[in-house]
């Protein structure tokens, strides 16, 4: 999979096989992943998918800190008053 990078702070995006073509440009070059090649339009589908899963770990993390508050919330409730009723 090809990397992307972004001359310095251009607009200006290569993928690796389009630099190489382009022979050496003069800058500073920084890795870009999520972005796409300006010439030929590559994406770097490692670091999206890299990309994706963290999201996906992060969005199931909060489900569960949220899920564990409520649970605790409960449990709280429950040990100020073990046989009121509960709402």
């Amino acid at each position: 999979m090809p990397m992307i990078y972004r001359l310095e702070d251009s607009t200006l995006y290569l993928c690796e096989p389009c630099l190489d073509e382009l022979g050496p440009i003069p800058g500073k070059w920084n890795e870009e992943p999520l972005d796409k090649c300006s010439v030929c339009g590559e994406v770097d589908l490692q670091a999206q998918e890299e990309m994706n899963q963290y999201s996906h770990d992060m969005d199931n993390l909060s489900y569960e800190e949220d899920q564990f508050q409520s649970d605790q919330e409960l449990w709280e409730a429950h040990i100020r008053d073990p046989h009121g009723v509960m709402l």
